[in-house]
């Protein structure tokens, strides 16, 4: 039962930053008073300037959208409450309840999340590939118990030779 928690955990976590909530209707384009009242020749010279490997806008709108969706119910266990951005690493910040903090603090609990979540995050498919492309840094897991930081994991695109 824990594995099978484990792995839907991890599953939801990976896929989290390329999800779509196609169950929300989709609102009307609202420009923002920043968008109206910026000049288009302002607008355009700003997208000239920009250097052709900045992903900055990407990875904040990505940010964005899924900060909107939060907080998530990963499993009966976990809540993802926030996410940020450090280092060009996408950081997860997951609430846990009903979860001793003595299990959480084993060996056996650690290293099996950490291959769950690495097994997930280094899968060959489109959308974990975009991912990995925007966020370079790698994935980092924070899990609190009560607002205290209990274990983190970080997985970077480097490690992923180890799982294919």
């Amino acid at each position: 039962m824990a594995s099978y928690r484990l792995i839907t955990f991890t599953i939801a976590l990976c896929l989290l930053a390329a999800c779509d909530d196609a169950s929300k209707p989709e609102q009307g384009n609202v420009a923002t008073k920043e968008a109206t009242h910026t000049p288009t020749s302002e607008k355009i010279e700003n997208f000239k300037k920009q250097d052709v490997d900045d992903k900055s806008a990407m990875q904040a709108t990505i940010l964005g959208d899924i900060k909107k969706k939060l907080p998530i119910l990963i499993d009966q266990a976990t809540l993802l409450t926030e996410i940020s951005m450090k280092d060009n690493a996408f950081i997860y910040h997951l609430d846990v309840k009903g979860i001793p903090v003595s299990v959480m603090n084993t060996h056996y609990w650690q290293e099996n999340l950490k291959k769950a979540i690495q097994v997930q995050y280094c899968k060959n498919d489109d959308k974990m590939n975009i991912f990995k492309d925007f966020f370079t840094g790698g994935s980092v897991y924070n899990y609190f118990v009560d607002s205290k930081l209990i274990y983190t994991v970080t997985i970077t695109p480097e490690e992923c030779h180890y799982v294919n």
